[in-house]
């Protein structure tokens, strides 16, 4: 028998030829919801490359989280080293204490099986914010990517300056959504290819706080201040608080130093890009004023280590 979605039922076997999957969360990554029962779920999890990623302790020691490879190819951190795991490979995680980082290598779809339901949980979350990501894509191509590009930039700095986990899966959350705020400020400021006056300065400055209002209630406290204070700075120059020093939280610290590396060596309507050395050099001469110094040298070997310098 088939039902209007596709989907054929007799005695207990459930086919689905035509529909794909029973419902879809899309965004930077992509998670279809294939079968459940009861507690169980089964879903497709789909990764572009070179996205860092976390699995998280859930709220259930009994929960069960198994992670298939069908295509494609990732690193996940084994203690202090990144273990690669290729098509065929795979990994589960039952009752973890700490958050485990992973980045894929390539685009990676794997199967997804949960031993209770996280789907309805991860749709609700971040359901409303993936579409704010979207619709900010079509608003600014820029500030999409340029999100996904200080996300990648602000893992590998934690990396390099050999952070914990937490702060690694707060960085990643954090610096794709720290500029969600700006889907707010009106585009003919956003997107003004002269200066700024001062008024539509402030306008632009709000989306700090737009971010934060977003972030508050769907992400833990720490994601929505680290989004709040990335552009705080630890001479008390920054926005929205004027914040100092050791006031400034180190994710915020980073994601300000990638944010603006990032900001530096784009094209923009108003201005030519840097290149990375102009841009390197620029943040050095800041460092220990205004930019956090250890971050701004990690900045430099990260880029160092790829060949960008």
């Amino acid at each position: 028998m088939t039902n209007e979605g596709g989907a054929g039922y007799m005695n207990g076997l459930f086919i689905y030829k035509d529909k794909k999957y029973i419902d879809q969360v899309v965004g930077t990554s992509t998670l279809s919801l294939l079968a459940k029962k009861d507690d169980f779920e089964i879903m497709l999890y789909e990764i572009k490359a070179d996205r860092p990623n976390s699995i998280t302790p859930g709220d259930f020691p009994d929960l069960m989280e198994f992670y298939y490879i069908i295509e494609g190819a990732l690193e996940i951190k084994d203690g202090g080293n990144f273990v690669k795991l290729n098509k065929g490979d795979y990994f589960f995680v039952s009752n973890i204490k700490e958050t485990v980082p992973v980045r894929t290598i390539e685009d990676t779809k794997m199967l997804y099986i949960s031993s209770r339901p996280v789907y309805n949980l991860l749709y609700t979350y971040t359901g409303e914010l993936r579409s704010l990501l979207d619709k900010s894509e079509q608003k600014d191509t820029y500030t999409h990517n340029h999100s996904n590009r200080v996300q990648i930039l602000s893992v590998k700095i934690v990396e390099k300056l050999g952070l914990s986990n937490e702060i690694n899966y707060n960085i990643a959350l954090a610096s794709l959504f720290h500029d969600i705020g700006k889907f707010f400020i009106p585009d003919e400021i956003l997107n003004k290819p002269g200066k700024l006056s001062d008024e539509e300065f402030n306008y632009i400055k709000m989306h700090s706080k737009y971010s934060y209002e977003l972030l508050k209630g769907k992400f833990t406290d720490d994601i929505a201040q680290i989004v709040e204070q990335h552009h705080e700075r630890l001479d008390g120059s920054g926005y929205p608080k004027g914040l100092k020093g050791d006031e400034i939280r180190i994710e915020a610290r980073i994601i300000g130093v990638a944010d603006s590396y990032d900001a530096m060596t784009s094209d923009r309507a108003y201005r030519s890009a840097m290149t990375p050395m102009e841009a390197m050099e620029e943040l050095k001469s800041l460092a220990g004023i205004t930019y956090d110094k250890d971050v701004v040298f990690a900045l430099e070997q990260v880029l160092k280590d790829e060949g960008n310098l």
